[in-house]
């Protein structure tokens, strides 16, 4: 029996880095139909600041590019999201009590204001 032979250069990556890439929703061979999809909301979402699918907008995302549906080994830090951030900043300027820990929290992740800046 005649054995193919593997494409160039497709055997010297490990199967990480093929199975990690992502592909784009255009490429997919799955009708538009079958696909899973959330609502990306990245404004009130923890992992919005390493995420590679964030809008503006809330927009539909495929689930298993959103960073909160991906196994626990394959996702970032949690972080602050911008709307706690917000809420926070609120709160301060308002002349409510926070603790010092978020009050450097604030000053660290917002050094330019209290509130996030719209452009």
């Amino acid at each position: 029996m005649h054995k193919k032979a593997p494409l160039p250069g497709a055997l010297d990556k490990p199967l990480d880095d093929f199975v990690a890439g992502h592909i784009a929703p255009s490429s997919s061979r799955v009708p538009p139909i079958h696909r899973e999809v959330t609502t990306c909301y990245a404004y009130m979402c923890s992992y919005a600041y390493g995420c590679t699918e964030k809008t503006r907008r809330p927009a539909q995302v495929l689930m298993r590019r959103c960073m909160r549906y991906k196994p626990e080994e394959l996702r970032i830090r949690a972080g602050v999201s911008d709307y706690a951030l917000d809420l926070l900043a609120k709160r301060r300027n308002s002349g409510e009590g926070i603790a010092d820990e978020t009050a450097a929290i604030l000053d660290e992740l917002r050094p330019d204001g209290p509130l996030r800046k719209i452009a």
